[in-house]
């Protein structure tokens, strides 16, 4: 991508700054063409403005910067003189321009709605409909980093299908779609607006609950297993379970990675107790040294059990 010396992504700038850039690249083509005669066309360092503006803040920015620069261009060449036979040719040539800036402005935003949406889809599985493993590692990473910022505990489950191998194995890989594909469909409704929930691959799913404690956690969970066992328990063939783990973090992680290593291991015990479990943990620093699940709580099916 195009970066300023000092490491300044003109891609993705903030709209005040991509306004000043603007701004400034708009007035340093006026003082340009303020100081070169009207047979040298400065036309492209204002585009290069009007783009940079339209890409970063939208088309209505980039309209009123073709206004501006229009603007500019007609009072320079009225006091400096133009090359025109008439005025009425100078302004239907500058009128031509304007129209130039007004398709490149058009054409940068259908652009930009096409990257946006190729991004977006890239970021999605296709089969749930929910984010896919890059998709929600990209949140991951953004949010653990939010967190560390403003000290909010948030928390992190990790979902396993049980035995989804027998129902691919009995009844084809068509029935396993379906069934990955309304365990999609439940999870994200199930959680709140707020809460990403991501396939990170075969059977496998997670959920980030920003700025959450563990009881908000659990209280989703045992919802999101109730909405779980409606649509499997009406269909023998999707004879199925869930393992479940937990993780909150009051005490952050050092990375994304390590999240998501801590809330592996909670739901692997969760397997070993005998699937169809929910194991739930605090994350420290010295569980995290250790290694090991630390304290947890166990829970079958929505009872509570000690640990």
């Amino acid at each position: 991508m195009a970066k300023l010396h000092n490491g300044i992504d003109m891609f993705a700038l903030s709209r005040r700054l991509a306004i000043g850039l603007g701004a400034g690249m708009l007035l340093f083509a006026a003082v340009v063409d303020y100081a070169t005669t009207a047979e040298i066309s400065v036309s492209a360092l204002y585009l290069f403005a009007i783009l940079t503006v339209s890409w970063n803040c939208g088309a209505a920015w980039g309209f009123v910067f073709a206004v501006i620069a229009f603007a500019f261009q007609i009072a320079l060449g009225l006091m400096d003189g133009h090359p025109f036979t008439s005025n009425r040719s100078f302004f239907f040539a500058q009128g031509n321009v304007l129209f130039e800036y007004s398709i490149a402005i058009l054409l940068t935003a259908q652009l930009r709605r096409l990257l946006e949406r190729e991004r977006h889809t890239a970021r999605v599985d296709l089969l749930t409909g929910v984010r896919n493993r890059q998709g929600f590692h990209e949140v991951l990473d953004s949010e653990v980093e939010r967190h560390v910022r403003n000290g909010a505990s948030f928390c992190l489950a990790y979902i396993d299908v049980d035995d989804f191998k027998g129902v691919n194995d009995r009844y084809g890989h068509a029935e396993g779609d379906r069934l990955l594909e309304a365990v999609g469909h439940v999870t994200a409704k199930s959680i709140r607006r707020s809460d990403t929930v991501g396939r990170l691959g075969g059977d496998e799913f997670a959920v980030f609950f920003p700025e959450t404690n563990e009881a908000e956690a659990m209280a989703i969970e045992f919802k999101l297993r109730e909405a779980l066992t409606t649509i499997t328990q009406p269909r023998p063939w999707w004879s199925v379970s869930f393992s479940i783990g937990i993780a909150t973090f009051v005490s952050m992680p050092k990375s994304a990675d390590a999240a998501m290593a801590y809330v592996d291991q909670l739901m692997y015990r969760a397997k070993r107790g005998g699937k169809s479990n929910t194991v739930s943990g605090v994350f420290d620093d010295a569980t995290a040294a250790a290694d090991t699940t630390g304290s947890a709580r166990f829970r079958r099916d929505g009872r509570a059990a000690g640990d």
